[in-house]
């Protein structure tokens, strides 16, 4: 290569590096970590024990119940029924032709009057078919 395209080439690489975040930065960002996959690991590990040892702690049903945390019916009831649609129907599957366009109507008059828009943006507001 000749010396002017080395040059060139160099002052572009330089300016590339030069953007570059340093270590203390990628350390910041959680990027580029400090420690070791080894020292990951036994920390991981420690964080796992710490769990187990919270866990182990838990009160037991008995203690819950001598406390008055948790109380358990000793009669359960249980009754027949039939199966049934427990879907609700829909609100707007009840309304006639005459409601919705009524609904219609009251939405365009707000919109056209009392909702509050930028003179300029007023072209955009969208408007139901009556």
């Amino acid at each position: 290569l000749p010396p002017s395209e080395r040059d060139r080439i160099g002052a572009v690489l330089e300016r590339r590096l030069s953007l570059r975040p340093t270590s203390e930065q990628l350390l910041e960002r959680n990027i580029l970590h400090s420690t070791g996959s080894q020292q990951l690991e036994s920390e991981r590990r420690q964080q796992i024990r710490l769990l187990a040892r919270k866990l182990s702690y838990r009160p037991t049903v008995e203690e819950l119940r001598d406390r008055q945390i948790i109380k358990f019916s000793d009669y359960v009831e249980v009754t027949r029924t039939e199966d049934y649609d427990r879907v609700t129907d829909k609100p707007w599957t009840c309304l006639s032709e005459v409601d919705k366009e009524k609904i219609r109507k009251e939405l365009n008059a707000f919109k056209s009057k009392e909702m509050p828009v930028h003179k300029n943006s007023r072209k955009y507001t969208r408007y139901h078919k009556s």
